[in-house]
C-alpha cells in the first residue's frame, strides 16, 4: 500500500476526535441523539479546522446501521465505506472546479432521487463561495427545500462571500483555530503513538508556524520527518520551514538594543547568504519580540517556556523591557507591511535596522529644539523682569485725583489707569523707527498667527498698532472684547514670540482702547509748553494715593498737601 500522508491518516473518524471544537461536536451530538437533524448545515472557519472532517463524521453519523446516533461505530459497512470514499449516496463536490450554474442544476437533478445504499443522500461541498451567482441561485429553491432523504453540508473558509438568502436556510457553525497547546498536544500524542523521538522545541516551533491550523502542523510534522528520518529536532524544523535560529534573532535584537546597527547589518547579511528571506526575518524577529513581551507579562505560558530555560533570552527581554519592545514591534510590523510592495526587501529591512537602532540619538535631537526654545523663553522673561523692575508707575489723570465722586470716581480712575498705554514719559520713548519696523511686518505677522492659531488672528485683525518703542507695541482697538481677548497671557505671549522672531527684538504687546489713546494724545497736544511734562509725568506717590483709594475708598483716604 502507498505511503500515506499523516493528516489523512490521523484525520478525526469520530466527533470525540476532534479536539478543539467542542461547541460545534456537542451541538451536533445532541441533534443527532435527539434526532432533530437539518436538512443544511454550514461550516466555516480557517484552513486546517476539522470542517471537512466533521461533514464526514456526521455523513457517517446519519447513515451508520445503529443510527442515526451521536457518533459513528466506524465497524459497520456504511461507516467503513464513507471512510473509503467508495459511497455513491455521500457526494464530496469541490467548489471551486465545479462552480458553474450547469454542474448545480445536475445536482438539482439528482438530488430528487432517493439514495440507493444508505439511509440519507449527503452532499459535501467544499470551498462554497467560490460558486458563481447563477449557481447559488440554482441552489437556492433545493436547498431551502430539498427532499426529506438529502442532507446538504456547506463548508467555506470565507461566509461574508455567501449570499444572505443562502446562509439563512443553513445551520452555521464556527470552526476555531485551534490553540497553541492544542496542537503540540496532538503532535505529542502522534509521535507517541508512531514511537518517534521528539524534541519539545520542534514541536513548538511546527506549531507556532501552523498558525492554528491542524493539517498545517501535520503536514510541517510530515515534511520534518521527511528530512531528518526518525527523530525529530529543532534545527530540521528551521531548516524546513526556512525560520530564523533564535540565537540570531536574539543577537540581533541585542544590537539594536546597544543601538550597534554595524553588528546588526553584519548579521543580516549572514542570515541572507544563508537562505533567508528578507520576509521571512522580519517575520521571525516579530515573533520573537512578541514571545519577550509575553514573557514579561505573562511568563506562566507554554508557549515561552524556553525563555526561562535560556538565560541569556530572558536577560535581554528585561533589558529591553515592554515599552522598548512594544516600540520596536510597532516599527516592524509597519516594515512588514511596507516590504510586499517594494523592489528590494533586503534595502527595506536594512533600513529599518538603522532606525531602530539609532533611538537615543533621535531622542537627543528631538530634545534639542525644545531645549533651544526654552532657553529662548527664559531670556524673553528675564528682560520682561527688568522692564517691570525700571519702568515707572503709570499715569493717572489728575481729574480723577481730584473729583470728589467716591467709589463711582475710584471706578473711573481705574478704568482710565488701565487704559494708559506706558508709564512716565511715555510720548519721549515713542521711536518711528521701531513703529517703521512693526508696520513693516505687521501683514506677514497677521500672517504667521492665523497659521499658528486662527482664532487669536480673528482677535488681532481689529487692532491696529498706533506707536512702538524700543521694546514695546501700543495697540489700539475699537471693541473692549477684541483687546481683552489679546490680553489673555496665552494669546499675548503667542503673538510676542512670533514678532520677536521676525524682528529680532523682544517686542512686548501693550492693547489699549482706540478713544483712550486718542484721548492721551489731544491731553499732551493741548497742555501748555510748561504742563506738558507734569501731564505725562506721574510722581510715584500719585500711585500710592490711587492704590490707597482703590483698597480704602474716597471717604476713608484723606490727602495732606
Amino acid at each position: 500500500m502507498s505511503y500515506r500522508a499523516l493528516y489523512r491518516v490521523w484525520r478525526p473518524q469520530r466527533f470525540e476526535d476532534l479536539v478543539g471544537q467542542e461547541h460545534v461536536t456537542k451541538t451536533l451530538m445532541n441533534a443527532l441523539r435527539e434526532q432533530h437533524l437539518s436538512h443544511a448545515y454550514l461550516f466555516h472557519g480557517p484552513r486546517g479546522t476539522g470542517k471537512t472532517s466533521a461533514a464526514k463524521i456526521l455523513a457517517k453519523a446519519v447513515n451508520c446501521e445503529h443510527g442515526p446516533a451521536p457518533e459513528p461505530c466506524n465497524e459497520c459497512e456504511a461507516c467503513r465505506r464513507i471512510t473509503e470514499g467508495a459511497i455513491m449516496d455521500v457526494v464530496e463536490i469541490d467548489a471551486a472546479s465545479n462552480r458553474g450554474v450547469d454542474e448545480i442544476r445536475d445536482l438539482r437533478d439528482k438530488v430528487k432521487f432517493a439514495p440507493t445504499e444508505v439511509r440519507y443522500k449527503v452532499y459535501i461541498i467544499d470551498e462554497v463561495h467560490m460558486l458563481t451567482t447563477e449557481a447559488f441561485n440554482a441552489l437556492l429553491k433545493t436547498l431551502e427545500e430539498p427532499p426529506p432523504h438529502v442532507i446538504f453540508i456547506l463548508a467555506t473558509t470565507e461566509p461574508h462571500k455567501l449570499p444572505p438568502t443562502i446562509i439563512s436556510r443553513c445551520q452555521r457553525f464556527s470552526f476555531r483555530r485551534f490553540s497553541f497547546e492544542q496542537i503540540v498536544s496532538r503532535m505529542k500524542f502522534i509521535c507517541e503513538s508512531m514511537g518517534i523521538p521528539y524534541e519539545n522545541g520542534a514541536l513548538l516551533a511546527i506549531a507556532r508556524a501552523a498558525d492554528g491550523g491542524m493539517r498545517d502542523a501535520l503536514s510541517l510534522l510530515d515534511q520534518v520527518l521527511a528530512f531528518s528520518g526518525e527523530r525529530l529536532d529543532e534545527q530540521a524544523v528551521i531548516q524546513v520551514t526556512g525560520a530564523a535560529p533564535k540565537e540570531i534573532m536574539f543577537r540581533i535584537l541585542k544590537d539594536l538594543e546597544q543601538e550597534n546597527p554595524a553588528s546588526a547589518l553584519k548579521r543580516l547579511e549572514e542570515a541572507i547568504a544563508s537562505g533567508m528571506e528578507p520576509e521571512k526575518l522580519i517575520q521571525d524577529l516579530i515573533h520573537t519580540c512578541r514571545d519577550m513581551l509575553l514573557y514579561l507579562t505573562a511568563p506562566d505560558l507554554d508557549e515561552i517556556s524556553y525563555f526561562a530555560a535560556d538565560p541569556h533570552a530572558s536577560d535581554l527581554a528585561k533589558r529591553l523591557g515592554s515599552d522598548r519592545i512594544s516600540e520596536m514591534m510597532d516599527q516592524l510590523i509597519h516594515y512588514q507591511q511596507q516590504i510586499k510592495w517594494v523592489a528590494h526587501p533586503r534595502i527595506l529591512l536594512e533600513m529599518a535596522f538603522v532606525r531602530l537602532s539609532a533611538r537615543r540619538k533621535k531622542q537627543e535631537l528631538a530634545e534639542v529644539p525644545a531645549v533651544e526654545k526654552l532657553e529662548q523663553r527664559m531670556k524673553q522673561l528675564e528682560a520682561m523682569l527688568e522692564r517691570l523692575k525700571n519702568a515707572p508707575p503709570e499715569p493717572v489723570p489728575k481729574g480723577n485725583r481730584e473729583s470728589g465722586k467716591g467709589a463711582d470716581a475710584g471706578e473711573k480712575s481705574r478704568s482710565q489707569a488701565a487704559s494708559v498705554p506706558l508709564g512716565g514719559n511715555w510720548a519721549e520713548q515713542l521711536s518711528d523707527a521701531s513703529f517703521a519696523q512693526i508696520k513693516k511686518v505687521w501683514p506677514e505677522l497677521l500672517h504667521r498667527v492665523k497659521k499658528e492659531k486662527i482664532t487669536v488672528h480673528a482677535w488681532l485683525i481689529n487692532g491696529d498698532p498706533v506707536a512702538a518703542t524700543r521694546d514695546t507695541v501700543i495697540l489700539a482697538f475699537k471693541s473692549k472684547i477684541h483687546r481683552e481677548a489679546i490680553e489673555k497671557e496665552s494669546n499675548r505671549e503667542l503673538i510676542e514670540t512670533i514678532l520677536s522672531q521676525m524682528t529680532g527684538t523682544a517686542y512686548r504687546l501693550k492693547p489699549v482702547m482706540l478713544a483712550d489713546w486718542k484721548a492721551m494724545k489731544a491731553h499732551v497736544k493741548n497742555a501748555p509748553e510748561g504742563e506738558q511734562a507734569s501731564a505725562l509725568e506721574v510722581p510715584q506717590d500719585e500711585d500710592v494715593v490711587r492704590k490707597a483709594i482703590a483698597l480704602f475708598g474716597e471717604d476713608v483716604v484723606k490727602i495732606i498737601k
